[in-house]
């Protein structure tokens, strides 16, 4: 709780009063975010990020990217379900360029595993890397210093290799993007943003969370 506290606090600039409502655009109309419809064969809730071609990091930069993960979080941390069996991320660097190499700077890099490692309240089991190029080395060296020996002996590389990464997520529960055999997905969070409302009155009473203001 105190490690939440101080993440909320460290990061007020960019929490301090979250609402859906401020990211709708992002939610909607790019395809950076999306949260499958249903689970993986373990019952684990999949989010799956686009950080290649398609994100334009001049429209949702990494801040933003950021604060959609944290809204996702919000909504995902109610399921009982999630709750006990967790949660797997795929990130794909499909046709990722400088542009998107350099969206995704330090300040982000720290802030988003400080977040994983000391302050989401929900057990993240995997995270998949698949379709990375060689510029992927820049972000990954990034990465690495932060990575505890926990969260390290969970990420997984497959590059293009579909049939490494269905050892870990069978091919019945992931979209054809990744050879799966549910249909290929948008990924934008235009599905997941009506759940997130739907769960308002806890994110608003989440806001209210934390140490106490001195007068």
């Amino acid at each position: 709780m105190r490690r939440i506290a101080e993440f909320k606090r460290d990061n007020a600039s960019l929490l301090n009063g979250l609402v859906p409502e401020h990211e709708k655009e992002a939610f909607l109309e790019h395809k950076v975010v999306n949260v499958m419809k249903g689970r993986d064969q373990k019952g684990r809730r999949l989010l799956i990020v686009n950080v290649g071609g398609s994100w334009n990091p001049k429209k949702v930069n990494a801040d933003q990217l950021f604060r959609l993960f944290y809204l996702i979080h919000l909504a995902a941390m109610l399921e009982p379900e999630s709750q006990v069996r967790g949660t797997v991320v795929l990130m794909d660097f499909y046709n990722m360029g400088w542009s998107q190499t350099m969206g995704l700077t330090p300040s982000f890099s720290k802030r988003l595993l400080t977040f994983i490692q000391d302050a989401m309240p929900l057990r993240l089991k995997e995270v998949h890397f698949v379709k990375q190029p060689r510029i992927f080395d820049v972000v990954w060296r990034m990465f690495k210093p932060f990575i505890r020996d926990k969260l390290r002996n969970r990420i997984f590389f497959h590059g293009s290799d579909m049939s490494s990464l269905h050892k870990h997520l069978s091919p019945s529960h992931l979209p054809a993007d990744y050879e799966g055999q549910l249909p290929a997905i948008d990924y934008s969070g235009a599905e997941w943003y009506p759940v997130i409302q739907h769960v308002m009155p806890h994110i608003d009473n989440w806001n209210t969370y934390g140490f106490v203001k001195k007068p």
